[in-house]
């Protein structure tokens, strides 16, 4: 009878939850429109080529043979490679850039929820609190970011409930508690979003520090960290692989730097519509368990544990952190990390989950039902403002997309000072951008862009940043592709065809090559040469965003570009995939022998 009660609560529990991720995108179901963010075309054109690489079978693991103008950019292979594959594999299914926005917002906001359902249930939060806080957890503008703007930062937030489950087992200091759930959320965390997985272990240094100090086997329980954190490399093998032969072997373009790190941290705002906003619900949960910890920190020190660590990923996520003066001190961080919000959806979750601890310990106490009942009143209240915020903020980005202009639409609500420098091809407008993106052909709207992604573009000049990017990328890549036909050959490399008119000239060619692309022309292999020289029959050269130049003959030219990984990514690859079969495959045996036992 209790087993049966048990099931029915988890299963009205997760009811709730898929409602209210349905009302999360009743607006967007009801319109039929695409949501366009500030990173929309990025994501779209890498997740694109892995879908045409389905379709196709034509695969190439480094080149961007097919997305990104048919450019030969290197993108995928260093950003959650495996990630992009799953979701150009869904695109692949759907055939459709509106269902792949609905399938994949119905995805990362219902495991967020769950997720988060599934943590505070393992904390024994009791039902109802846990089932407000999922669905306050799966509102934030962390999630939801991935709906409005195309954010990739949202799926490592997606998978937090989990790490997170992980860190507290950690916290126990026993070797038997650690299992490679550990190696498994790194893992998946480095094939999704290199910089999640960075602040991931950042989150569990002071869960694992805590856990062999009371450890009382030390050794057994180190063997047993460190046993997951080989395997979380062997299960990233291809990504650490493909990361070390491209950065080694070439100087990059890093995705654009910020001016001002404290310009994107978290500030105190009722609304979270940017990402840089807190929100009114997240600023009550902060709040009033800061008020708890000060008055009753000895209540519980897990819960002391989470508000700590809590607070303190708050404090490097906003303006209270010094940022201005790290920007000075590391200038890196103004690329790699761009961002200090994106440390929120971290203090987030443990603030949360630290509030909902402390309202389960007041009403475990509490004898009075008035008090009872008005804290669940209060999370309830809490968790529909957020609903009701996070549907209010999808609805301003399509309004913004869609309805305020004749225009083609701004691009996600930093995206205002994008329009006047031509984001879009001429003549875009609205409607014809609205007809694109449900055309039978996925890369027609892509094609509607002129603007350029220069991220992992070969930097070939001696400067350390490159000036006049999006100009040189549409004069060498967007614009002159009109004068190649490129064709996409069975074992992965690209050919391109044209005519050329005039004598032996010096053509720009729209590919980009690397340290390790091999580029053959007319039947003969071309070796790089890197003076200005005159230029020879069998050489070629690269502009200072990494496109080709080479020697033309007169009439019909046929060049093929291809990339020749080495021997050790081969292997890291297939040491990556063997990985992952046998360590699922182990993890669910344990499950399976752990509920016979139950």
């Amino acid at each position: 009878m209790k087993v049966e009660r048990k099931n029915w609560q988890t299963g009205l529990a997760i009811l709730i939850i898929m409602a209210a991720v349905l009302i999360m995108l009743s607006l967007q179901l009801a319109t039929g429109d695409v949501i366009i963010g500030y990173d929309t075309f990025f994501h779209f054109n890498r997740i694109y080529d892995t879908a045409m690489q389905f379709q196709t079978h034509h695969f190439n693991y480094f080149m961007s043979n097919f997305g990104y103008r048919q450019s030969g950019q290197i993108v995928n292979a260093l950003y959650g490679p495996y990630m992009a594959y799953l979701l150009g594999f869904l695109l692949f299914l759907t055939k459709s850039w509106f269902w792949f926005e609905i399938t994949t917002a119905f995805g990362i906001l219902t495991i967020a929820g769950l997720g988060a359902y599934g943590l505070f249930r393992k904390l024994r939060i009791n039902q109802g609190l846990a089932v407000a806080g999922a669905i306050i957890y799966l509102s934030q503008n962390f999630i939801t970011y991935w709906i409005t703007s195309s954010a990739f930062l949202d799926w490592g937030a997606m998978l937090l409930p989990f790490a997170l489950m992980v860190a507290i087992d950690l916290l126990a200091g026993s070797a038997a508690k650690v299992h490679f759930t550990l190696a498994i959320v790194v893992g998946l965390l480095l094939e999704t979003h290199v910089l999640s997985a960075v602040i991931t272990v950042l989150m569990f240094l002071p869960f694992f520090i805590v856990g062999w100090i009371r450890s009382l086997t030390k050794w057994a329980y180190f063997k047993k960290v460190a046993a997951n954190v080989i395997l979380a490399c062997l299960l990233s093998a291809n990504y650490f692989a493909a990361f070390y032969n491209v950065f080694i072997n070439n100087r990059l373009i890093p995705p654009f730097r910020v001016t001002n790190l404290a310009d994107g941290a978290v500030q105190f705002s009722t609304t979270n519509l940017t990402q840089s906003g807190l929100g009114i619900v997240l600023m009550v949960i902060i709040s009033l368990q800061g008020l708890f910890i000060i008055f009753n920190f000895k209540l519980s020190r897990l819960n002391l544990m989470l508000t700590t660590v809590g607070f303190l990923f708050y404090l490097i996520s906003s303006t209270l952190f010094p940022w201005n003066q790290i920007g000075k001190i590391l200038p890196d961080f103004q690329d790699f990390l761009q961002f200090p919000s994106r440390f929120l959806a971290f203090a987030g979750l443990l603030l949360l989950t630290g509030f909902l601890l402390s309202l389960n310990q007041f009403i475990a106490n509490w004898s009075q039902s008035l008090l009872k009942n008005s804290s669940y009143a209060l999370v309830g209240l809490l968790a529909v403002m957020a609903l009701m915020l996070g549907v209010k903020n999808i609805k301003i980005q399509l309004d913004n997309n869609w309805q305020m202009t004749a225009h083609a639409p701004q691009v996600g609500v930093y995206g205002a000072h994008l329009f006047p420098n031509g984001f879009y091809q001429s003549g875009i407008s609205n409607q014809r951008l609205k007809q694109d993106f449900h055309a039978a052909n996925l890369v027609t709207p892509l094609n509607d862009v002129i603007r350029a992604t220069t991220d992992y573009l070969p930097n070939t000049t001696k400067q350390a940043t490159v000036s006049g990017l999006q100009d040189q990328y549409r004069k060498q890549i967007t614009d002159n592709n009109r004068n190649y036909h490129k064709q996409v050959l069975a074992n992965g490399s690209m050919q391109l065809t044209w005519k050329n008119n005039q004598a032996a000239r010096v053509v720009q060619i729209p590919m980009v090559a690397y340290r390790d692309t091999q580029v053959r022309l007319n039947g003969k292999e071309l070796h790089e040469t890197n003076t200005d020289e005159h230029l020879s029959p069998d050489q070629y050269r690269r502009s200072d965003i990494g496109a080709i130049q080479v020697r033309a003959a007169t009439g019909k030219n046929r060049m093929v570009v291809s990339y020749q990984a080495p021997w050790y990514f081969t292997g890291a690859l297939f040491v990556s995939l063997l990985a992952w079969i046998l360590t699922l495959g182990l993890e669910l045996l344990r499950k399976i022998r752990k509920n016979r036992l139950v």
